[in-house]
């Protein structure tokens, strides 16, 4: 895993200031402050004399200057302004000459609008949170906004052959986690096999949807209604597998699972149009599974290969949850399969 050296926004005011030139963000107040938020990138705020702003700046792993970086953000942001006109509360990042990405100096940067809207602590979510998540998905996939040059999800993921080799070097570097990897590598090698199945049946319908609604890529406005933002994985999904991952997200499926809730969000989704396949809910699963997993190798790689300090203590958090939770769907999955199969078809719009 390559990454580059990243200079902190901080520490670069000729770029703040190209920033504020570029998208008519007035002049400066201060230095940019560090805030939370981001597993790959850095955030920052940014005060200005016409207001407050927020900056990503894009993480060691992200190569702005790659054609590749810079279509992807114009296509993802562009998706979020699209349903932002939809009445969808998404916030999108400023444009300067019809590009979202502006790239200064090898650094990529992607600026918005400041919110006072917040991210709630786990602790502090309730069921009202979660049923609000479900109509606000429903509505997302109802909207079917058109966007150029939006891509799905690409269909290859960790090969057996490299699961192989991670669990090899992770036992040998006696990384976080190693004895479950090593235990539990025949599982994860079953799971990469039926994904790859999984994945080219669900591509055979697919509308544009956020692609990672959980917890901390949803705020929370004073009114209590849900802002979404983060738009970075945003692209062509199977609303079926969409909606699976988002229930389970958001009944504690990396914590303390409820089903119950699981089964309410699920409801209140078709009750606010949305349409679940139950022919494909046994394939969906799968690729929740191979999300996982590919989510675990990732983050196994990450903590051993970064010299960033910060980003690998990240990835080693991640190893724990990633591998907690993959096991903790293993358990789940065949009798979440059963409950939704079961359902009349009539009370989810089955397609």
């Amino acid at each position: 895993m390559s990454s580059r050296q990243v200079r902190p926004l901080a520490e670069l005011p000729e770029h703040s200031q190209l920033l504020c030139e570029r998208l008519g963000l007035g002049a400066i107040v201060g230095e940019p402050e560090r805030v939370t938020g981001g597993f790959h990138h850095l955030m920052w705020a940014l005060q200005t004399d016409t207001g407050r702003y927020a900056v990503k700046q894009l993480g060691p792993d992200t190569d702005a200057l790659a054609v590749a970086t810079v279509s992807h953000y114009n296509v993802t942001e562009a998706i979020a302004e699209a349903f932002a006109g939809e009445g969808v509360t998404a916030v999108h990042a400023l444009r300067h000459r019809e590009k979202y990405l502006q790239v200064i100096g090898g650094e990529g940067y992607l600026v918005y609008p400041w919110t006072d809207a917040v991210a709630l602590d786990r602790k502090n979510l309730s069921a009202t949170h979660a049923l609000k998540v479900a109509d606000l998905l429903a509505r997302i996939h109802r909207a079917d906004v058109r966007v150029s040059g939006v891509q799905g999800a690409p269909l290859a993921s960790h090969a057996q052959e490299k699961i192989l080799l991670l669990v090899d070097r992770a036992i040998a570097a006696h990384a976080r986690g190693c004895e479950e990897l090593e235990r539990h590598l025949p599982e994860w090698l079953d799971i990469a096999a039926r994904q790859q199945q999984a994945r080219q049946a669900l591509a055979q319908h697919r509308v544009i949807s956020h692609g990672d609604m959980d917890q901390k890529n949803i705020l929370w406005d004073a009114d209590g209604e849900p802002v979404l933002i983060d738009w970075e994985s945003a692209g062509l999904f199977n609303p079926t597998h969409d909606t699976l991952v988002v229930a389970l997200d958001w009944s504690g499926i990396t914590s303390a699972f409820e089903q119950a809730l699981f089964d309410a969000f699920i409801a209140a989704y078709c009750d606010a149009g949305g349409e679940i396949d139950n022919a494909i809910v046994p394939l969906a699963f799968d690729r929740i599974l191979g999300n996982w997993l590919d989510w675990l190798m990732f983050n196994v790689g990450r903590s051993l290969d970064l010299n960033d300090l910060e980003q690998r203590t990240l990835g080693e958090a991640q190893v724990d949850l990633a591998l907690a939770t993959l096991l903790r769907l293993q358990r789940f999955a065949p009798k979440l399969v059963l409950g939704i199969r079961g359902q009349s078809s009539a009370a989810c719009g089955d397609v």
